[in-house]
């Protein structure tokens, strides 16, 4: 077998990232960059919520965009977000995040149960004050599209300043629902990683760029939180070339286990922290009545939603299409419940435990 230098595998990686930024221009159909007016209008929302731009002020799309047209049409979603931010206390972070996902329509089954989910997506941005990215048009061949599209808006943040980029990305695949509309990924996000604007300090350890759960098959990359900079172009740019240097290699889970080899080597591993599983990638373990009504979790598994959790995730589900319709509306029914404390999980406790045991390590 011919040895390649690794020295190549960066090169023709780089070559890889910049074909994608290039193909930014013919895919997008609005805008990458946001206008002032847009800022200035995002800026006031998330401090002064009088009143809301439509949802589509809050989206972008990259290629065909009708699947999203009767969502975006409707002002209900800006009036809702905005009587449900009212309620959310102090959850509205600074950390400049977005949302991205995928969604490839195909007219002979155009599975438009997957509106519902990307409608949580959508809710939950503007109620936050955040960007719904989507690519609905595939670049690549199609499980590796998701970290095509996450280099495609990394390279296009990083040729910003650094004071308007985005500082991370959260991914959220299209099988996903929010459950818990005030949370903003960024809560997960120890303070002391979490701005690019921040200095690094090398005596505390390297830098964390990703964060990420297992599950009982590995690397779950179905969810996950990745920083805007230079480190996550190597790292996708490497992901995407994995299978042109590394043929020999069995991928059982495609993109996903390329991306968990990559992050067991060495120029990778110190600059990922395995988060739990809970925090952003809970399974479907009740109905969506029984999750209302659950009054105690202690009989069920720690990875298995309940009320106080961020997100579901229906990964390997073998009635998606049934699964996201029934629990579409959950986090909207639950949502005075959470904010008046009925929770079966404190995340916000988790979090303050984890990375102060983190930092001790």
């Amino acid at each position: 077998m011919v040895m390649i230098s690794a020295r190549i595998w960066t090169k023709l990686g780089m070559c890889i990232a910049a074909i994608i930024i290039l193909l930014t221009f013919c895919l997008s159909s609005r805008k990458l960059h946001r206008n002032s007016s847009w800022l200035k209008a995002v800026s006031s929302h998330r401090h002064s919520l009088q009143s809301y731009p439509s949802p589509s002020h809050f989206l972008q799309m990259y290629g065909n965009s009708s699947f999203m047209d009767s969502i975006t049409a409707s002002t209900n979603l800006s009036q809702k977000a905005m009587l449900m931010r009212q309620q959310c206390k102090d959850s509205l972070l600074d950390t400049r995040i977005a949302t991205a996902t995928a969604h490839f329509s195909d007219p002979n089954n155009p599975e438009t149960f997957y509106q519902q989910s990307i409608r949580s997506h959508l809710l939950h941005n503007i109620i936050h004050g955040t960007q719904l990215h989507i690519l609905s048009t595939a670049i690549i061949d199609y499980m590796w599209n998701k970290q095509a599209f996450l280099q495609l808006l990394i390279l296009n943040e990083l040729v910003k300043s650094p004071q308007e980029r985005l500082e991370w990305i959260f991914w959220a695949d299209r099988d996903t629902v929010i459950l818990d509309y005030c949370r903003s990924p960024a809560s997960f996000i120890a303070e002391e990683i979490g701005s690019n604007n921040k200095t690094t300090d090398t005596s505390q350890g390297p830098d964390i760029n990703l964060l990420i759960t297992n599950d009982h098959n590995g690397l779950m990359a179905g969810v996950f939180i990745i920083r805007v900079c230079e480190w996550s172009v190597k790292f996708l740019s490497d992901v995407l070339a994995f299978r042109t240097f590394k043929p020999g290699v069995d991928l059982p889970f495609h993109e996903q286990t390329a991306m968990e080899l990559l992050l067991k080597e060495d120029k990778y591993k110190e600059n990922v922290v395995y988060i739990p599983q809970h925090w952003i990638n809970n399974y479907r373990g009740d109905t969506a009545e029984d999750f209302v009504n659950r009054s105690d979790a202690s009989d069920i598994a720690y990875w298995i939603a309940r009320r106080g959790d961020f997100a579901l995730h229906f990964a390997g589900s073998g009635n998606k299409s049934g699964n996201i319709m029934e629990y579409a509306g959950v986090g909207e029914e639950v949502f005075d419940a959470i904010q008046g404390g009925s929770i079966l999980r404190n995340i916000s406790m988790d979090i303050e435990e984890f990375w102060g045991t983190y930092k001790k390590t």
